[in-house]
């Protein structure tokens, strides 16, 4: 007896080599599903690439009016900014109102979109409740409200599908 086991096979060898096969088989698919079959480019961007330009049109209408308002910045008192914010406030309110009645964007585009928008309204209770603040506290800084799983602001998730879709005008106007 030579001790010669090279031709025997037990349930255990072959479940490991079932197992193996399987193993490797998912991960050759998982691989051609990522390189040829996945789709490509950044999930945020909106297909419809018309409402983008529409949308910036009506941003840069918005920035233009709010150049045209006295800086906040340059107040001389926490009340009299806390009246400019809240003049360019206005501007912004009327902005989200109207990109609200665009039309355009494929249904996944809509959805986007109103997610958008729905930071933006975070963003005008951010706005407002600084100018409160500024009447009642004097000169502090505002307060911009946390995503809930605290890995930035909604201002900083509206900015960002803003560069995403190209609309640079539709960033936040920064004037506060």
């Amino acid at each position: 007896m030579t001790g010669d086991h090279r031709g025997r096979t037990g349930p255990g060898t072959m479940a490991l080599r079932v197992f193996l096969t399987v193993l490797v088989a998912a991960m050759v698919m998982l691989w051609v599903y990522a390189f040829f079959l996945a789709p490509s480019g950044n999930p945020d961007r909106l297909e419809d690439r018309s409402w983008p330009a529409a949308a910036e049109t009506k941003c840069l209408a918005a920035r233009a009016a709010i150049a045209e308002l006295p800086p906040a910045a340059q107040a001389p008192d926490p009340a009299t900014r806390a009246g400019d914010i809240d003049l360019a406030t206005d501007v912004v309110v009327n902005l989200v109102a109207e990109l609200g009645q665009l039309s355009g964007g494929t249904v996944d585009d809509r959805v986007m979109i109103e997610k958008w928008l729905a930071d933006w309204e975070v963003y005008i209770g951010d706005r407002r409740h600084h100018a409160v603040r500024l009447r009642l506290e004097g000169d502090v800084s505002p307060l911009l409200t946390a995503l809930p799983n605290g890995s930035g602001s909604y201002v900083k998730r509206m900015n960002g599908f803003a560069r995403v879709n190209d609309m640079e005008a539709c960033l936040d106007p920064g004037d506060m």
